[in-house]
């Protein structure tokens, strides 16, 4: 099965859509499938090239193509902001179908990452092979001709539901997964390369700078944290057009020195920076997912969320939100859950767990096993092959 991954994305930053693709792909080449992935590049720079693991066997082919890179522009804060968004993405989704249309006899299959025009597009300028789209959340579930040319329809966590009942009722469930291998509780330097001893508090957050993961809510938590927990730190991984808003905001807050803005970690270096944390916090206002989630749960830490959709599913919750008190703070065995957009009890579940070592390494070990036991690589990406077979026409 020779298959091409679009993902707009993949040279320039990477998110979870684009661990889903590198993973998902990797574990496709196990099964024997050939991969191959097309990017966007901006016009004038080179771009950050995604790192390959050496375990990509057969190593993937990576091509890429050139358009107008408008992603630095805040358009989630500005009015009207959605239209530089589309433009960027409409620029791209031209040059990748010139791209795709002389060579698709290369390639059984197309697999898009969103994208949920392009399969219209591409189909009328003449696209005979089949197309699967990954929706990353279901603000994509709308009805759409392009959505109804797609062969498949792909999506995990919450997404899938919405998808089904809104748009496509054959929605394939593949989940998003972690290598456990890779993530897992081991011996890390990071604490003794960066000057931080033993004893440091440490809180992480990975995840772009965008308006929904809310890090200005997040350092305002942390700098109420810091007024009981003066020696810790808050580790920020990601790069994103909002960056230096919160960096302005830590420089107002007084916490500048306690907040460490390392930009984008390769994935090859993120095992070691979880194990070296005590706490994996997520601010964000909705997750339909959470990458960075099951990553620090792999690597046995507590969660420290908002109520954010389907990461305190993740961690165990099976309270229902909205039967509880807005300010309440709620304990699952993976981790505590605060109200979204509350940065007095974040900061307060933060306190829970720096307070409390035992409950820390309870939450930590539960948050391993389900890692372990329910977030392989392997049967989701078994799983995508045999949709990839179906529609192909390609049963063995």
């Amino acid at each position: 099965m020779k298959v091409l991954f679009i993902n707009r994305m993949l040279s320039l930053v990477r998110g979870g859509g684009e661990t889903f693709d590198l993973e998902i792909g990797r574990h496709l080449a196990k099964l024997g499938c050939e991969v191959s992935y097309l990017s966007g590049l901006p016009l004038f720079s080179r771009g950050r090239p995604p790192v390959i693991p050496a375990s990509f066997q057969p190593p993937p082919a990576m091509h890429t193509v050139r358009s107008p890179w408008l992603a630095w522009i805040p358009w989630d804060r500005m009015r009207g902001g959605w239209r530089v968004w589309l433009l960027d993405r409409r620029l791209f989704e031209a040059r990748a179908l010139k791209w795709v249309l002389p060579r698709q006899a290369e390639y059984d299959i197309v697999h898009l990452c969103e994208m949920p025009d392009w399969p219209a597009a591409a189909k009328r300028a003449g696209l005979k092979i089949p197309v699967v789209v990954r929706l990353t959340g279901p603000e994509g579930a709308k009805d759409s001709p392009g959505l109804r040319a797609t062969d498949g329809v792909i999506a995990s966590g919450v997404s899938v539901e919405k998808i089904r009942r809104l748009v496509r009722p054959d929605c394939e469930n593949i989940p998003n997964s972690v290598d456990t291998d890779l993530f897992r509780p081991q011996p890390s330097d990071f604490r003794r390369r960066l000057g931080i001893g033993p004893d440091t508090c440490l809180v992480l957050y990975v995840a772009r700078f965008q308006d929904f993961k809310n890090h200005q809510m997040l350092v305002r938590a942390f700098a109420e944290f810091l007024k009981e927990r003066p020696d810790a730190r808050l580790i920020l991984v990601g790069e994103g057009h909002l960056k230096s808003w919160v960096q302005k905001d830590c420089a107002e807050l007084g916490i500048a020195d306690r907040v460490l803005f390392l930009g984008e970690v390769p994935f090859t270096e993120l095992p070691a920076l979880y194990a070296a944390v005590d706490i994996k916090v997520i601010s964000s206002d909705y997750e339909s997912f959470s990458f960075a989630t099951i990553e620090a749960m792999a690597s046995r830490l507590p969660i420290a969320t908002t109520d954010c959709a389907w990461v305190p599913v993740l961690i165990g919750d099976s309270s229902s939100s909205s039967t509880l008190h807005p300010s309440s703070l709620r304990l699952a065995p993976g981790g505590v859950i605060s109200p979204i957009k509350d940065p007095g009890a974040l900061a307060q579940g933060l306190l829970r767990l720096a307070g409390n070592p035992e409950l820390r390494k309870q939450m930590g070990e539960w948050n391993r096993r389900k890692a372990v036991a329910e977030h392989g690589w392997a049967a989701s990406a078994a799983k995508l092959l045999a949709l990839y077979r179906r529609l192909t026409g390609k049963e063995s």
